[in-house]
């Protein structure tokens, strides 16, 4: 027992003995030998070489490395040479060719080896700021070599946002998409040239989406103030009756009619439309429903709105409100939620425009014996007809001013008021005509609106304006947008329409504050369905 207690002691007094002593020299692990290595990759000045001692059975060494410094945790010093066994780290500050030199003994032996290391002169690095958007500051930098003494000079080129000299300097794009960044770097030795390829961000700003009846198709439009802005095709393709669109979140809901708008016997009276869902790029095309063909036409869906829980509600032509939830797909077509009620409600009247409004769903009517905005209950229950002066105009479609307390509305029926967009109060009082222009929102010319579902006459059946969006900050100011197509465009009482170039029709605007007159926000597309994204992208 008391000889295992020695040897234990005696262990411990080695390690003890050896914690803190430097290791100097190499094992006895076979021959003798002088070796080291640098460290892999090439290097650029300034650079900070650590070295590894591949030595064999050496007990002594001298290191030599002229040109270059000691960097350890005291600091730089002007130390050229080091007696450990790795010397500290060796700081190289300029470019150029350098040898080190490592002298190794084992006892009397003695043995020398030489090598040489190449640093290369930095590439200047161009430091890009991150998120970089039209309009906006953008600071760029570079990372370069800088000879002692010596002035350097800078060239940057940044194409539309200018030039610049200085090492930070601080720029502005005017255009989105990719830009070339160009750099000249003068050292005072020799001249380096870098250039980068930077993706600048568009205009944070809302975007209208609109359908186009002349090419089938569904566009997107920024409505940028700093810059210019062009419609962009999603890759939505539509029907022949795109009447209704929406944008709800990350979603872009499409309403579609079919062939049968007005009145109609043949195949235009088969139940043809559907409802689709997609991603605000146009991906993820979701089928949520589709009338069958044995339900008719007039059960369709015309105009709709996702409300706050996520349903889907929309009109049809005169069969009544329905409503699915908008995450469905391929659903089995529902029978309607609701029908319109009220003194002299009947089955020629024609629902069109819906909306969510304080929790309740209003509905617009556009018939013989359906006029003004009705409110109903979720559940369907007939609350009443808004009892103001608009109870007596046909409306086809309507939308809501939720800060200058309004309600915009297109009135289709030539009634006490002629076709145009009107303007009331939240009681439906007050009304004031925005642009009623004969010549434009009229019937009656070559050049007016399109006669789609006009029978001479009847004007009940008439399509009019479907899509209509407002654009409002929370001081009140902003614009009224709605869908125009001139009967040059867009012809034809029924579907198919016949169609034009698009040169006549477009996005009307209306400016909410009366300063500006009604004015073209785009042209050449034909819009029934029209949305505003209310999120800055």
């Amino acid at each position: 027992m008391k000889k295992l207690t020695f040897i234990f002691a005696l262990i411990g007094l080695m390690f003890l003995g050896c914690s803190k002593d430097e290791i100097t020299s190499i094992g006895q692990q076979g021959n003798y030998l002088a070796n080291f290595d640098f460290p892999n990759g090439e290097l650029t000045a300034p650079a900070k070489v650590i070295l590894t001692n591949r030595s064999k059975n050496a007990d002594k060494f001298h290191w030599e490395f002229a040109g270059g410094k000691t960097l350890n945790k005291s600091g730089i010093s002007d130390v050229a040479e080091s007696e450990k066994m790795v010397p500290d780290t060796i700081l190289y500050e300029l470019p150029g060719t350098y040898t080190v030199k490592l002298t190794s003994w084992q006892g009397d032996k003695k043995e020398e080896v030489s090598k040489t290391i190449v640093l290369k002169k930095m590439t200047p690095k161009i430091v890009v700021p991150e998120n970089i958007a039209v309009f906006q500051d953008a600071k760029f930098d570079v990372k370069a070599f800088v000879y002692p003494g010596k002035d350097v000079k800078y060239a940057w080129d940044f194409g539309d946002a200018g030039t610049s000299t200085l090492k930070s300097p601080t720029v502005q794009f005017k255009t989105e998409g990719a830009h070339v960044v160009k750099l000249k770097v003068s050292d005072g030795v020799d001249d380096l040239a870098v250039e980068v390829t930077v993706q600048v961000k568009g205009e944070l700003a809302k975007t209208i989406y609109f359908t186009d009846v002349i090419t089938k198709k569904i566009y997107k439009y920024k409505l940028t103030t700093l810059s210019p802005s062009v419609p962009v095709y999603v890759g939505i393709a539509t029907g022949v009756s795109p009447l209704g669109l929406s944008v709800v979140g990350s979603k872009v809901y499409y309403s579609e009619a079919g062939l049968g708008l007005r009145f109609s016997s043949g195949d235009a009276a088969l139940g043809d439309g559907y409802l689709k869902s997609f991603n605000l790029d146009g991906s993820g095309e979701n089928l949520i429903t589709k009338n069958l063909s044995g339900n008719g036409y007039n059960s369709d869906p015309w105009m709709h709105m996702v409300d706050k829980d996520g349903n889907i509600w929309w009109t049809s032509r005169n069969n009544g409100v329905y409503v699915i939830n908008s995450t469905t797909s391929e659903a089995t077509y529902p029978a309607f939620k609701f029908r319109g009620g009220g003194t002299g409600f009947g089955t020629t009247s024609f629902y069109s425009g819906i909306k969510e409004v304080n929790d309740e769903i209003w509905v617009s009517f556009t018939g013989t014996a359906g006029l003004g905005i009705q409110r109903f209950t979720k559940a369907g229950v007939f609350i009443e007809v808004m009892p103001g002066a608009i109870k007596n105009h046909g409306i086809r479609q309507f939308v809501i001013d939720p800060v200058n307390k309004y309600i915009y509305f297109a009135i289709n029926k030539s009634a006490t008021l002629a076709p145009g967009i009107y303007r009331s109060d939240m009681s439906g009082n007050n009304i004031v005509a925005i642009y009623n222009d004969a010549a434009v929102m009229g019937f009656t010319t070559t050049t007016a609106f399109s006669d789609q579902g006009y029978t001479g006459g009847l004007t009940d059946e008439t399509i009019f304006v479907t899509g209509m969006d407002i654009d409002v900050d929370e001081t009140g100011k902003g614009y009224l947008y709605f869908g125009y197509r001139n009967r040059a465009d867009s012809n034809g009482a029924n579907a198919p329409q016949t169609v034009g170039s698009g040169s006549k029709s477009g996005i009307l605007r209306y400016k909410l504050d009366g300063t500006q007159p009604v004015d073209f926000l785009l042209k050449g597309y034909a819009p029934y369905g029209l949305a505003i994204d209310q999120v800055k992208r």
